[in-house]
């Protein structure tokens, strides 16, 4: 009996489904809708939700680091986190990237009013320019020789700031992705009122498609969370999760 107990106790520790998840710390960068806080503390978010499904689908569990950019790459190079997503830019030394989970729409805005003509990046030349943390190491060459020419240029992380900065006229162009640009400016908008919610804006495509990967200091995390995403894409989850962002857009 006793040898029966053990048997039914061994299979059940080795059972996937019984098994607890590996809680892996990671870093998230937060900005809304992508990744944000609610007022009860979870977070919540169309990347949030896309890495929690590659998580569960790999037996993990994230144990979340929020951070800009440039922190959650300084927190990865000092062993603070396991991993973090996205990388955006050259990943610190010891990172292993994962395949992309996500992909970007980065875009110019402008003010309508101002009748800003942007068709190519070079057109950056000369205005004044904001945009995301570390946009410098991801838009590629061109982008980096227009903005050397720019009449003002800075990198800001706070995205409520960056929206702020183009809708009061403190810079000219504000550079992004499309979704969490939106959002922000319509917060913004929400709390200014009337006056300034008649502002149209103007949307550039410039860039293509910027897709992003996250990173993991062990391979082998690597290799679970590409297995996890995999998963989540062949079952329907992934896409689920996109079309339900999607329509309330």
């Amino acid at each position: 009996m006793h040898r029966i107990v053990l048997l039914i106790l061994a299979a059940l520790s080795l059972s996937p489904t019984l098994a607890a998840a590996e809680t892996v710390r990671f870093g998230l960068r937060e900005a809304a809708p992508m990744v944000q806080t609610l007022p009860d503390g979870r977070l919540t978010g169309l990347e949030f939700e896309l890495l929690s499904a590659i998580f569960a689908a790999a037996d993990m569990q994230i144990e979340p680091y929020l951070g800009s950019n440039a922190r959650l790459a300084l927190a990865a190079s000092e062993s603070v986190v396991q991993g973090f997503a996205p990388v955006v830019g050259s990943p610190p030394d010891g990172l292993h990237l994962t395949d992309s989970y996500i992909t970007y729409n980065n875009v110019a805005l402008t003010l309508g009013a101002r009748g800003i003509r942007l068709t190519q990046t070079a057109d950056l030349s000369g205005l004044r320019v904001m945009a995301f943390q570390r946009a410098n190491k991801v838009l590629g060459p061109d982008y980096t020789a227009a903005i050397a020419q720019a009449a003002d240029y800075r990198e800001e992380p706070v995205q409520a700031l960056q929206a702020k900065g183009l809708l009061y006229g403190r810079y000219d162009v504000l550079i992004g992705e499309s979704r969490v640009l939106t959002y922000h400016i319509a917060k913004v908008l929400e709390a200014a009122g009337e006056q300034t919610q008649r502002l149209p804006i103007v949307e550039h495509r410039l860039f293509p498609p910027t897709r992003y990967c996250a990173g993991f200091r062990d391979p082998a995390l690597v290799t679970r969370f590409n297995d996890g995403l995999r998963r989540v894409k062949t079952d329907g989850t992934y896409q689920a999760i996109l079309n339900r962002y999607d329509a309330t857009q």
